[in-house]
Formats: C-alpha cells, structure tokens, sequence
C-alpha cells in the first residue's frame, strides 16, 4: 500500500482535534524509520495515589518470588496477577518527622506525616515545615518524566488528575502539601484536573482556536459530539485505510463516543436545556474514578500523553458507596485510620483498601482491553504504581508488623515497608506475578519506571535515591 500516514496524524474539524492510534498505514518501511518508531511508541507511567496506608495482613504474601498465595486483599487481581508485583520493603525516610540528611544534619519536624505522605510521595524531597506561603518541597517524578518526554507529546506532557478539591493543613503544615502529590518545581504544585468531561475535551476538543467557550457550551449543550466536526476527514480516511485499520479506527472511534455519551448521561447533560450551562459534574464517587481510568486509556492510545497521575481518594474521605456489616461507611477515613475504636475500625479500613485495589485491578483490566497498533496491549507498554506513603501498620503501635493494636495516646506514622503494586510491563523492562522483598528507598523504584520510559537521564532520584532499583527487571 503506498498511502501512509504520520505517527502524528488528526482528524481535524470544528472544534475537535483528534489524534489517531496507531495504524498499519503509520508502519516504518526502514530499519530506521523502524527504530524512531519503537522509541516514538515508548512507555507511558502512572502514579495512583491512596491515603492513609493499607493494613499490611491481608495484603503481603507470605512467600517470595513467584507462584505466591494471593492474600485476600489482593484476590480482586487474581486474573491479573501475571500483571503486576507486589513490592515490599520500599520506605520514604524524607516523609518522617525526624530525618538525617546525608551529611549528618538532623531535622525534626515534629508531627504531620499526613501531610508529608501527599507531600513526599512523588517527589522523596523534604518539606519546609510552613503554614505559610513560604512553602518547598521538591520536582515530582512524573513532571521530571514529563519534561524529558514532552517532545513526544508537547501539547500535554502529563495529565495531573484528582477526585477531590481543597484540603486543610495538617500540624503546621500548609494545605497544599496534603492537596497535592504532582510538583512542577520545588515551590509550584501542578495544577489538579478534577472533572473527566474537562479532561476529555482537553485531549478531543480543546484545540480548535475558532472555537469560542460559549460556542463550546452550546456544543455540549446541544448534545453534539466531537466526532461531528471530523466526519468529513473520517470518510475520506476510510476510503484509504486497509481492512485492519478501518476497524482499529472503528474500535477507537467507537470508545471516544462511549465516553462521551457516558460523560453526557453521568452528569446529566440529556436533561440540560439547549443553551443551558451543564453541571460540572453529577456522577456518585465510582463513576468518577471509572470515567478518569477511561480518558487515562484514550490519553494513551492516542498518545496525547503519556506520563498520568491520579490522587484516588482525599485524607478526609467519606466512602458511602462502602459498607461493612450492613452499614454504609459514613465516618472520616482519617479518623478511623486511627483504629481508635479497634475491630469495629480495622474493618472498615480493611473494606476500603478491598476497594482501593479493585481500582488498581480495574485500571490494570482496561489498559489491558486497548490494543496498540503493533498487536500488543497498553499495558504491556505502561506502568502503573499505586500506593501511598504511609504503612498502614504504622497506624497502631507498631510493636510488630502486622500488630493491629490500637494507641490511644498517639499512633505511630511509618513511612516505611509502604504498600506498593507496580503493574503493567514497562514494554518488557518489567516481568510480573512476584512479590519482590526489598530494603531501598522508594525513588529507586521511580528511577527504574524513568528508565523503562527512556529517561534515562535520572541517575537517582529523592534524598536518598541510589540508582535504579535492583531486581525489578
């Protein structure tokens, strides 16, 4: 076939600017051209943040390596086990209150390990302990990956995605430390993107200069898709494209205006009168989360980004979409974190991070339902680390791990042995099905997800970095 596409093809119209997958009319004729195209394609990464930590004794294996026992926390993985390990072992000393800097230094802060888990855990720094404007922390890994990455996408280098607004400050320490886990520099959080319908018009529609806001509102408002004003470019593409191809761009096709009707029909924009403004948005807490996992996989089959964080849940959450013993779980999550009211605590908490890692499973399951235009999947060429910053173990008087025994007079933050699965494969730097038991520091573990990336300019990342994390190939 002679007719051949650019990697960077789009379908362009009336307020839509839509990039293509990749397809067989893209494919390289020359070794060359072969090469540029593998290192074009690259590895995208994701960071899935969850408050609180995760009690540990439903969630390790007892064993190492492969062929372990699924513990019940992770038995909503069973069908993927293949495609993800179990890391155990990582800590974030720069998160505790007191730290030793390399050179000797001493620095004791006292308490907020909240806001030092949400502060810390993209960017291993320390934090100036400030109430203030005066803040600091560090560059975060994924705006460090991004902006070695941002030739590749450099309308969206990164998408900084998150489930909930403002936060309150936490012992001394300023809000935005606990409002955000994505540093653009050491004095600049990177803007967080709430609302999936916004994100989607991002990647779809927002790049259409013509096109005013009120003109996009009435577009919405008037039900009409983005898809509408790139029919023309569709019909003559298909008549050009092969078999496979045209039903990749139907498949794909097909997903955009999946979306986009399940965006409309979440957050009630059929019942909107035309020219009426829609809400923001109108979907429970499990929508939400389901819709970013869906822009989060045409972000990346489409390849308008490729470095993704998501804050799932805020420290105070309320999760009245959970129950245990047949009682919707209304109570701070922050405050059960605690265990102050022992078993009664300890299960709900257990119920929520049940749930966390459904997520994670879920995220995994539809990277894995897009295929990539070489015949391999989206998370074969992703990763993806979900976790947090804190050990949930750290919430008891941590005697022993797994010691689950409340301390009324104080509980004990860890950010040690942090809850950490790292799913995907890294387009083969990462093999899967194992529990790895480690004793580093939780930026080498990042500094190999830059290298599976090909940033391999990050030698070490955080305080107390080393280099790339060993055995994880």
């Amino acid at each position: 076939m002679s007719f051949r596409l650019s990697r960077r093809a789009f379908l362009g119209g009336a307020g839509a600017a839509i990039a293509l997958p990749y397809l067989e009319a893209m494919a390289p004729r020359t070794m060359r051209e072969r090469a540029k195209a593998a290192e074009d394609r690259g590895v995208r990464l994701v960071w899935m943040w969850v408050p609180h930590g995760i009690i540990r004794r439903h969630f390790t294996p007892s064993t190492e390596g492969t062929g372990y026992a699924l513990p019940s926390m992770l038995q909503p993985l069973e069908d993927v086990r293949d495609h993800f390990d179990v890391i155990s072992g990582l800590h974030n000393r720069p998160g505790q209150g007191r730290y030793t800097y390399p050179d000797g230094t001493v620095s004791d802060d006292g308490p907020g390990d909240h806001a030092r888990d949400t502060g810390t855990f993209l960017t291993c720094a320390r934090l100036r302990k400030t109430d203030g404007s005066d803040i600091r922390n560090g560059q975060s890994i994924d705006q460090l990956a991004a902006q070695h990455l941002r030739e590749f996408t450099p309308q969206i280098p990164n998408l900084s995605l998150s489930t909930f607004g403002g936060y309150g400050g936490d012992s001394g320490y300023a809000p935005v430390y606990q409002a955000n886990i994505s540093w653009v520099n050491e004095t600049t959080p990177a803007e967080r993107e709430r609302s999936p319908r916004a994100v989607f018009d991002r990647l779809f529609a927002g790049f259409d200069a013509g096109e005013t806001a009120l003109e996009r509102e009435r577009r919405l408002a008037l039900e009409r898709s983005v898809l509408d004003g790139a029919l023309d470019d569709i019909s003559r593409l298909r008549g050009r494209l092969g078999t496979r191809d045209n039903q990749k761009l139907d498949e794909y096709l097909e997903g955009i205006r999946a979306l986009e009707v399940r965006l409309e029909t979440s957050e009630g924009r059929a019942a909107c009168e035309p020219g009426t403004p829609p809400p923001d948005s109108g979907y429970d807490f499990p929508t939400h989360v389901q819709l970013f996992f869906d822009v989060m996989a045409l972000a990346f089959q489409c390849d308008r980004t490729r470095v993704v964080t998501l804050m799932l849940q805020k420290q105070g959450s309320v999760h009245d979409h959970l129950s245990v013993d047949g009682s919707t779980i209304t109570a701070n999550h922050h405050g059960m974190s605690h265990l102050e009211n022992g078993d009664s605590d300890i299960r709900r908490i257990e119920a929520i991070n049940h749930w966390q890692v459904r997520q994670f499973g879920n995220l995994l399951r539809r990277l894995q339902a897009s295929e990539e235009g070489d015949g391999s999947t989206l998370l074969e060429n992703t990763l993806v680390c979900f976790g947090g910053g804190l050990d949930g173990t750290g919430h008891s008087s941590g005697r022993a791990t797994g010691d689950l025994t409340p301390q009324r007079s104080g509980p004990v933050h860890r950010h040690t042995n942090l809850p950490i699965l790292l799913g995907g494969h890294g387009r083969g730097t990462v093999r899967g099905g194992r529990h790895l038991v480690v004793d580093a520091p939780l930026g080498d573990l990042y500094t190999s997800m830059a290298h599976a990336a090909g940033v391999t300019e990050v030698a070490r990342f955080g305080l107390d970095g080393t280099g790339p994390l060993s055995g994880l190939g």
